[in-house]
């Protein structure tokens, strides 16, 4: 190998069987990477848990399949691009001929996104990053003419959500699960903004953030409740922006549903969601809302019977603490009496 790949014992070759075309894989990228910088297009969808979905064909070699979701069956015909290695000097992938007139690279899957402009370089989204997808770039103009930026490697970025929910300036989103997709959600369980008092036994109104693992457990939920769904890609994601917007949109009672300790496929994303909601708990008490109106549920694999128990004490919690107080008729709110003053 020209390129002193020879003496990297991590680095290998991919072929590709339909163009002969051959490729150095080094150590620091991922074959999907050298695909891709190819002009090979590989689907590719880590959201809401998807592992597996850049599965491709082998026929020649010996993959290292690493950390991957494929079966013991499925391993014996494919590797997953992303992280499968090689553990000889060359592996032979079954893949078309690659399509160069496609442009640039973007992903199926929602990846964050940066508005350097914003960007203080604080390294929040690189510590919060469980995949190493964000990094600083000196080169980029950040906040104030500031060299240095955060930038992500959209090839590595997951979709979780993070670092989105991390970042303490709102320069970093999302390509989808953006900020006004959730808030605008939230804002259509609640259409009128008076209701009527449902402190008599009558149903709460509960907003349920649910990572991709939970919400099949949460769909199947039956009671006197009514529930209101907000799927998301990880509970990392669960900005307290949401929390917030959700309380003052009139939700009696928030829950944020995910994965149980050690067993969230992005690592982290649970135990950042449970921090978040101790802050919401704490400004919840400030305000004279109570605490209890939020709560974080950590669920098994089947966690339907968990979640109807956990659903059910939320239920009774604020059945005794009474509606929301901010669920005032839309005349008795302060924001709308200073409209009417400045109309009239």
């Amino acid at each position: 190998m020209a390129n002193g790949m020879e003496n990297d014992p991590e680095s290998f070759k991919v072929k590709i069987a339909s163009t002969g075309d051959s490729f150095d894989v080094p150590a620091g990228k991922s074959i999907l990477h050298v695909l891709i910088e190819n002009g090979y297009r590989i689907k590719s969808d880590c959201s809401n848990g998807r592992c597996g979905t850049c599965k491709t064909r082998y026929l020649e070699g010996q993959p290292d399949h690493k950390d991957t979701a494929l079966s013991p069956e499925e391993r014996g015909d494919y590797l997953t691009v992303c992280v499968s290695r090689s553990k000889g000097a060359e592996i032979v992938l079954d893949l078309p001929p690659p399509q160069k007139s496609l442009g640039a690279y973007v992903p199926d899957g929602p990846v964050a996104v940066v508005e350097a402009a914003i960007c203080v370089a604080c390294l929040t989204c690189v510590r919060a990053c469980t995949y190493g997808a964000a990094t600083i770039d000196g080169d980029v103009t950040g906040v104030g003419g500031i060299m240095g930026a955060a930038v992500i490697d959209v090839m590595t970025c997951t979709g979780c959500g993070l670092c989105a929910a991390a970042c303490p300036t709102g320069a970093i989103g999302m390509t989808k699960f953006t900020d006004s997709e959730v808030i605008s959600l939230v804002d259509g369980f609640f259409p009128t903004a008076g209701k009527p008092d449902k402190s008599n036994g009558l149903d709460p109104e509960i907003v349920a953030f649910c990572c991709s693992n939970s919400a099949p457990a949460v769909a199947e939920f039956k009671g006197d409740i009514d529930l209101k769904i907000v799927d998301m890609p990880c509970t990392g994601r669960v900005d307290n922006l949401f929390l917030m917007k959700a309380f003052e949109d009139g939700a009696d009672g928030v829950v944020v549903v995910g994965c149980e300790p050690g067993q969230c496929y992005y690592s982290a994303g649970n135990i950042n969601a449970e921090k978040r909601v101790r802050r919401m708990r704490n400004w919840l008490e400030g305000v004279g809302l109570d605490a209890d109106r939020v709560r974080m549920v950590h669920l098994p694999d089947d966690g339907a019977g968990p979640f109807k128990q956990a659903a059910q004490e939320l239920a009774a919690e604020i059945r005794g603490l009474g509606p929301n107080p901010l669920r005032l008729p839309i005349e008795s709110r302060p924001h709308h009496a200073a409209k009417q003053e400045v109309r009239e």
